[in-house]
């Protein structure tokens, strides 16, 4: 017998999972495939940003996920004298109304994922099911699995299969998927452990830029510590396959007679990116399309945007007539975004793991400078770029024009009339969004445009202004905080169109302006990629 589903995962581990989620919350039918029996009950991605808890909360999910984090406390480069020659630190504000960055422990985080999946009696997981292969049809693609405590085989027939099974993909492998090598290759030994009594060990994370031994210190909540110590010339990773010597190695850095040892693991750090993240209705998603050095702390978070950059275009694809070129912008757009984020973790891998003492000690006076000139970029969420193609408004050297393809604020806000503040995504779940401070402006769009906004399921919203709006379905809001107007302010606009992704289309400041953009959007809409 043959299941039928609109869409199969490969892999529930924290991308497939989000992405389950995300297309339940949807109305798709969902079936999930996974070899292991459970959760892997080790910390593994211990960091994410304010970016990817936004994408938990679309999820119904952050405020139980948040309840078991804590927030990141900055990064301190230590030189090969032990000075700080370079710093990376949260942003002091909180623009999308969550934590900068923050740490948490992975199967906790999974275990609420997939608690949040199990509430759509429309996704149902297989776990202990084995991919084997797939073939793509006119309108689908045959998935066959098996079932592994007795060898059965399930057949699958599936709108869309998206891949997130891991560096290793077997889905990559049997669609011959090829892998960028962005030239970045080290061993390095991690080591979590769990605090069982007082230690000296630094309030923030430290990356030690010393030649002797390069190693990272993370503070993760509650009291779990990680080390994450590079591997000399001459070492191989059956040089650290007891816990005897992996405590040497680490007594280098700390007091290991406080610390329970809970996990050790020997990785080879790649920067790798796939050619093609799209094979027809086949899709990679999370490790199967990128691998990244961990020193900027995005590999989860780059996977969760994989999830929701995919979920609402295959929503927009199959519920909103937009063209299915739509779904090439899924790669044309994460991929870019991607590998800006794997250069910068690059950069700063090889900034830490320099050897060489004398070229230390230059690397050592040259960051000092910067530093102290102020030169030196310190937040670490500057490093995270926007989008620079793909759906967004772009001029006619096809560069994003204003704003287009920023990350949009989220503002605390309140209903007139209703006492306390709430995010505003709470309130504009999932839906394309025309925001604006202005009235006349928002009021300012024709028949055509009006016509096309209801048709994508788009909500026109108001935010900071006084008086009526012409038109009953206009969401009128007031925010605390003026985050929503000092961002248009900065923009230099009047009204703004989101993507439920969160992603700015594009900004206008006249009526008329507003209408070309959404005219704009509509074209692209019917002809994604004319």
């Amino acid at each position: 017998m043959t299941a039928r589903f609109d869409v199969l995962i490969v892999g529930y581990g924290p991308a497939g999972a989000t992405a389950a989620n995300l297309l339940g919350q949807r109305g798709f039918k969902v079936a999930v495939v996974e070899t292991a029996p459970a959760i892997y009950d080790k910390p593994r991605a211990i960091t994410a940003d304010q970016e990817a808890m936004r994408v938990f909360q679309a999820c119904g999910l952050a405020d139980e996920i948040a309840r078991n984090t804590c927030p990141h406390p900055g990064t301190d480069f230590l030189g090969v004298e032990g000075q700080v020659i370079k710093r990376f630190y949260p942003q002091p504000s909180q623009p999308l109304a969550w934590e900068p960055t923050w740490m948490f422990v992975q199967p906790e985080l999974e275990a609420v994922l997939r608690r949040g999946a199990a509430r759509f009696a429309h996704v149902q997981v297989f776990l202990e099911h084995e991919f084997l292969g797939l073939r793509q049809t006119a309108d689908g693609v045959d998935v066959q699995v098996r079932r592994l405590a007795d060898g059965a085989l399930l057949d699958f027939e599936v709108r869309y299969v998206i891949a997130c099974d891991g560096a290793r993909s077997p889905v990559r492998r049997q669609l011959d998927g090829q892998i960028e090598d962005l030239a970045f290759d080290e061993w390095w030994i991690v080591v979590d452990a769990w605090l069982r009594g007082q230690a000296s060990l630094p309030h923030r994370c430290v990356q030690y830029c010393r030649p002797s031994r390069p190693g990272t210190y993370i503070v993760g909540p509650g009291d779990l510590r990680r080390w994450e110590i590079k591997m000399l010339p001459g070492e191989s990773p059956s040089d650290f396959a007891s816990e005897t010597a992996v405590r040497k190695v680490l007594s280098q850095f700390t007091d290991v007679g406080v610390l329970e040892l809970c996990r050790l693991a020997v990785y080879r750090l790649h920067a790798l990116v796939a050619r093609q993240w799209r094979f027809g209705r086949v899709f990679l998603m999370g490790d199967a399309a990128h691998q990244m050095p961990p020193f900027l702390g995005q590999g989860l978070c780059a996977a969760i945007r994989d999830a929701v950059n995919l979920a609402w275009k295959l929503e927009a694809v199959e519920r909103h007539g937009a063209a299915p070129s739509l779904l090439d912008s899924y790669a044309d757009e994460r991929k870019p975004h991607v590998r800006t984020i794997v250069r910068h973790a690059k950069s700063f891998g090889l900034i830490i793991g320099e050897l060489d003492e004398a070229a230390a000690r230059v690397r050592d006076e040259r960051l000092q400078r910067e530093l102290a000139h102020g030169k030196a970029e310190t937040v670490r969420q500057k490093f995270i770029p926007g989008l620079e193609t793909g759906l967004i408004d772009l001029d006619e050297r096809q560069a994003p024009g204003r704003a287009a393809g920023a990350l949009f604020v989220q503002p605390w806000v309140q209903l007139p009339g209703q006492d306390g503040y709430q995010r505003l995504d709470d309130l504009t779940a999932r839906k394309f969004l025309l925001i604006s401070d202005s009235p006349a402006v928002l009021a300012g769009s024709g028949d055509r445009e009006q016509s096309f906004w209801q048709r994508i399921g788009g909500l026109r919203v108001l935010i900071g202004a006084e008086g009526q709006v012409a038109g009953a379905d206009v969401l009128v809001l007031r925010e605390r905080d003026g985050v929503f107007t000092d961002w248009l302010r900065q923009s230099g606009a009047r009204a703004v169109v989101v993507r439920p992704d969160h992603y700015v289309y594009g900004a206008a400041d006249t009526p008329q302006q507003l209408r070309r953009l959404l005219d704009r959007l509509e074209r692209a809409w019917s002809d994604v990629g004319a």
